[in-house]
């Protein structure tokens, strides 16, 4: 296995590849990555495949939880919660016997990388969209754009919070995926959704 110093991704191959397959970085930003106490090729591609599946699951746990709350059936809401929250576990788990979750600095590092990397992505997906008449999807990836900026200037800042012992509580737009650090806004600065569409964590 192989774990790219730039980006952070764990590549599943005997060989060293050329480059990193997430961010484009060079074989000699790419260096040997082992994980105690997991042995064999397939395992370790396995619990990728696991962690993938066990992600996907819970997302659309979540889904469904959302849709049957507004059909009117809160029971069943709260089952796709609960089982949407077994899954959130079992993904963890994979991610952590992958070797995939480091220290807090390091994982702060990582997903900043991460984020400019999605950024970055978004123009293209963007571009198709609109070429292909799907206006709504295009809206959906540029409101995605615009906020993965916002998430790399948050990791900088967390990094920030992390060595100067800062406490802040984070708001989070239920319409397009906005967070704001330490303030409520009255409106969503990408989407416009009102503040009452705002979560604290």
């Amino acid at each position: 296995m192989w774990k790219c110093t730039n980006c952070y991704h764990v590549e599943l191959s005997t060989e060293r590849p050329e480059l990193c397959p997430v961010c484009g970085a060079g074989a000699e930003k790419l260096v040997e990555h082992m994980i105690p106490g997991i042995n064999g090729e397939k395992t370790l591609r396995n619990l990728k495949a696991g962690f993938i599946a066990e992600s996907q699951a819970h997302l659309r746990n979540m889904a469904f939880a959302i849709k049957a709350e507004q059909q009117g059936y809160p029971q069943v809401a709260k089952l796709f919660r609960a089982v949407a929250e077994a899954e959130a576990i079992h993904a963890f788990h994979h991610l952590r016997l992958l070797g995939a979750v480091s220290d807090t600095q390091e994982n702060l590092e990582a997903a900043f990388e991460r984020e400019n990397l999605a950024r970055d992505s978004y123009p293209e997906l963007i571009k198709t969209a609109n070429q292909e008449g799907n206006q709504q999807v295009a809206r959906i990836f540029s409101f995605t754009r615009d906020v993965e900026r916002g998430h790399a200037k948050l990791y900088e800042k967390a990094l920030e919070h992390m060595l100067g012992d800062v406490s802040t509580d984070y708001y989070v737009c239920g319409v397009c995926g906005y967070v704001s650090d330490g303030a409520l806004p009255d409106e969503c600065p990408i989407c416009g959704a009102p503040k009452d569409k705002f979560k604290k964590i």
